[in-house]
């Protein structure tokens, strides 16, 4: 009985798992990658970023949330979607994705 409560509040307590890291998931909007060597962090900085997350049940089934590109878009503000790229977050059993993007140059 102790060893099934210890297992279960692990398995409650969990470890969060980067599934999808956005520098290796970068892209042009045209789908050409970026490459983890051709990103300009301080370029990037200067550039709107817009962010959209859905939450799923095992990775099938969707829970709550809105990922899309036009969302992320929307929810930064962004008229020109320049970079899109994806970041991932795996808590059993639930899982988050976020699309995320970047556009017009933030002073503008």
């Amino acid at each position: 009985m102790k060893k099934l409560l210890i297992a279960s509040m692990l398995m409650m307590s969990g470890c969060a798992t980067v599934t999808k890291d956005l520098a290796q998931t970068l892209r042009y909007s045209d789908g050409k990658v970026v490459g983890v060597s051709n990103i300009d962090f301080r370029e990037l900085q200067s550039r709107k970023r817009g962010e959209a997350c859905t939450w799923n049940l095992l990775f099938v089934v969707p829970m709550y949330g809105d990922g899309s590109i036009i969302s992320a878009a929307d929810n930064g503000d962004i008229n020109n979607v320049e970079l899109i790229g994806e970041t991932g977050l795996w808590y059993f059993p639930v899982n988050k994705n976020c699309t995320v993007v970047y556009g017009d140059s933030a002073e503008s």
